[in-house]
């Protein structure tokens, strides 16, 4: 087998009997320009480049390097380097269409392999290096670089990933190689004075089929130290790193679908990472460091065609070692799957029937991750007003498969072997938690309004154990976009519905929550993000629901939830609520005034958030099970030896096959739904001192803060506008909950002591629907 051999040998081996001295005579009649051209025409072969550390290999077999068209062609590369006037050595390098592939990439001989990997490209590149003007480095220089028309392929198993159409352009200043010091380590520093570098991709295809383009600008500066040893043996690689995303209006990314934008830009932010270590073990990469924080923020994001921007967001983080759990990724080539034995019961057919026809020699990439969020916090800023989701954190631990395969994804014989992303979860077991929102500034008080994320079906604290099986394909309901199919199961899993900062609240305890995607789809249009939701079946079994503590809590009872839809959507569009009236049903600030409301302009920023869930009558799903609506509430159950409850054993409130439509009769359609519509802004809020007004003379009137620190405050009987300005600030939702026809085929009630349900009522129907409310959460006082 051929091994890499260093370039010097190379040039000896090959060229070393062409080499004749030259005499004085001769020099002296040789005339010249400063500088040198080189031309080299080049077809590269190499059976394997090996890592050896600590006699473990990673393995890159099979490169190739020659002309796009016909890579057993030489490709040409051209050097102009020239010595400048201050003694700077400078390299300027035009590469022609050339072709780089690789066949393998394992670790010591694995069976399976990362895959196969093609990039075609062609650029130029600037190199400029000289004598360091600081004492801390060994030399300093400069680096430029373009690359145009270059396409980067990923294959697995017959199926590929591809960015086409790749334009990056990159500049840095300043480049300084030092020593860097940690304890009675040596190793290289360098220092980044500043990077800025723009992309561009004309798409992100599986297959033949684009997701989307993606383009963006972004300027750097850092440093990182380099140090020898890993976290295993006595060989690796070690390195610390602090990077600062610099404040530039210029800096964006932009994801566009189908002429549709989804737009970041004028942000910033910093990144540091310790210890960050890479060792080759026997059977894979391990990955790891002891800390990583950062901070980021984002001025202004836009969806589709909107004026007005959603607003920003900011971000901060923290991942560091704790909670038993290190943060870790191991990674392995090839598909390591699933003992079947090992997963719950319900999601094994589902797990047979993803990894079916793979084997310990089939392409892709595993890995078993472990990490700890030890703190962080997501702020939303609307028009300067900020709502912070505070204290997150979160731990756990599982294992990861990642391959491209062929898949139908809607059995479909037009659609069949499309190319897919596939991606399983095993035993992922562990926890995150959300405080709560804070309102103004990160030292505001703790308040409620994380609960308004259950419309999302995002809950406020979760202890889980997750198995799921995802399939994405490219293509959304129209052009580019991504449609995703899963079958996931949450097991004997703990979910926070209203969770304090202690852990107290309302818990769906002993959860086994199953739920099944088919055809979700999501697209960015010229309103906003979309999402739709074809077909979705699932099964929430709440083994006891909660008040208090997560275990000892009061238990309501045994609560079921079986949903089925199809054609259910979700929508995020720029703009919140803007002119409202609170309290009364008025369109303008004088009749609302008038009417005893209180009118507020909430800007121009915001988000609307538009949920339609269509419940479908009870029928086959596209996998060939019954699926219906269903709602079961069960208590007073017998309990075993142990002192668990028996489920099945108490008496039981059906509510049984609901569903809504259009209430068009023989021609009904179920277009409509059940809709939610909520407008998301950050405003000012009138708080009222609550209390007996005989004992305390300030009862009734507002809370006004005394400057805009937020800090103290004074309750006022009559505040002008400017006090006005000065109110608490809240998480203000107008919510709007829409239906034309919803029906309930019964409802029954059945005693443990008997074998069927008994009907109480049957088809109870409910009509046309319409409800707003304003919501505003603040702290308590």
């Amino acid at each position: 087998m051929k091994r890499l051999i260093p370039a010097v040998l190379l040039l000896s081996t090959d060229y070393s009997a062409a080499l004749k001295p030259i005499s004085d005579h001769e020099l002296e009649a040789v005339t010249g320009q400063a500088g040198i051209t080189l031309e080299t025409s080049s077809a590269l072969s190499i059976d394997e480049l090996a890592y050896i550390q600590d006699g473990n290999q990673l393995q890159i077999q099979d490169i190739q390097r020659g002309q796009q068209g016909d890579i057993s062609q030489a490709s040409l590369t051209t050097q102009i380097v020239d010595i400048e006037a201050d003694g700077t050595l400078r390299i300027a390098t035009e590469v022609d269409p050339t072709r780089v592939t690789v066949g393998a990439v394992r670790i010591n001989d694995s069976a399976g392999s990362v895959g196969q990997f093609q990039l075609d490209y062609s650029g130029t590149s600037l190199i400029r290096v000289g004598a360091s003007q600081s004492g801390d480095n060994y030399l300093e220089g400069s680096f430029q670089t373009s690359i145009s028309d270059a396409e980067l392929v990923w294959t697995t198993n017959g199926s590929s990933l591809s960015f086409d159409d790749i334009g990056y352009n990159a500049n840095v200043t300043r480049l300084g190689i030092g020593e860097a010091v940690r304890g009675n380590q040596t190793g290289l520093n360098f220092d980044l004075e500043q990077f800025a570098y723009s992309f561009s991709s004309g798409g992100l295809k599986l297959g033949d089929v684009s997701l989307g383009t993606l383009s963006g600008e972004l300027a750097l500066s850092g440093d990182a130290q380099l140090y020898a040893g890993g976290r295993s043996g006595s060989e690796g690689i070690s390195l610390d790193a602090n990077i600062n995303i610099l404040q530039d209006p210029d800096n964006f990314v932009r994801f566009t679908d189908d002429g549709n934008d989804l737009f970041m830009g004028d942000f910033n932010g910093s990144l540091s990472v310790s210890n960050l270590t890479l060792d080759v073990e026997s059977d894979h990469l391990l990955l790891g460091y002891d800390r990583l924080d950062g901070t980021f923020n984002a001025d202004r994001i836009m969806i589709g065609d909107a004026v007005n921007p959603v607003g920003a967001i900011q971000l901060d983080f923290l991942f560091v070692d704790g909670n038993g759990y290190s943060n870790r990724t191991r990674l392995y080539p090839g598909i390591r799957q699933p003992v079947l034995t090992d997963l719950p019961v319900a999601i094994r057919p589902y797990a047979q029937n993803f990894y079916t026809g793979l084997s310990v020699n089939s392409e892709g990439l595993s890995a078993a991750v472990e990490w700890n969020l030890e703190q962080a916090n997501v702020a939303y800023i609307d028009n300067t007003r900020t709502v912070i989701f505070s204290g997150i954190e979160s731990y756990g631990r599982g294992d990861v498969t990642l391959d491209l395969r062929q898949f139908d994804h809607d059995n479909n014989p037009g659609t069949l072997n499309k190319s897919a992303i596939a991606l399983g979860l095993n035993r992922f077991q562990g926890s995150y938690s959300i405080d709560g929102l804070k309102v103004g500034n990160k030292n505001a008080p703790i308040q409620g309004g994380a609960e308004l994320l259950l419309s999302l079906e995002v809950f406020q604290a979760m202890d889980f154990n997750l198995d799921g099986y995802t399939l994405i394909t490219a293509g959304g309901v129209s052009g580019g976009g991504i449609q995703v199919d899963g079958d996931y199961l949450f097991s004997d899993s703990n979910i926070g519905l209203s969770v304090d900062e202690n852990g107290q609240g309302v818990w769906a305890t002993g959860v086994d929550y199953e739920i099944h995607l088919r055809g979700f789809q999501v697209d960015v249009s010229d309103s906003g993000l979309s999402i739709n939701r074809t077909e979705q079946w699932s099964t929430m079994d709440v083994n006891d629901m909660r008040w208090g503590d997560r275990n000892t809590g009061r238990s309501l009872g045994r609560i079921v939830l079986e949903r089925f839809e199809k054609g259910s959507s979700l929508t995020i569009n720029p703009g919140g609520a803007g002119a409202v009236c609170v309290g009364a049903n008025a369109a303008d600030a004088s009749s609302c005034g008038t009417a005893g409301g209180r009118w507020e302009d909430r800007g121009n920023e915001g988000l609307t958030v538009a949920l339609k869930a269509a419940f479908e009558p009870e029928g086959l799903t596209s996998a060939g099970t019954t699926a219906r609506n269903r709602l079961t509430w069960e208590n007073n159950r017998r309990t075993d030896a142990s002192g668990n409850s028996i489920n099945g054993s108490g008496t039981q409130i059906i509510f049984d096959g609901y569903s809504t439509n259009d209430g068009l009769g023989t021609s009904d359609t179920n277009d409509y739904g059940f809709r939610a519509n909520l407008n998301i802004d950050v405003f000012e809020t009138k708080v009222l001192k609550k209390g007996n007004p005989t004992l305390d003379p300030e009862v009734g009137r507002e809370l006004i803060y005394d400057d805009d620190t937020r800090t103290t405050f004074t309750y006022v009987e009559n505040p002008t506008e400017a006090q006005k300005a000065l109110r608490p600030l809240g998480f203000a939702v107008q919510g709007n909950v829409s239906f034309k026809d919803f029906q309930i085929d019964q409802v029954q009630l059945k005693h443990p002591d008997v074998v069927a349900p008994q009907t109480v009522f049957t088809g109870i129907v409910m009509q046309n629907l319409n409800m707003t409310t304003n919501l505003t959460a603040t702290p308590i006082r």
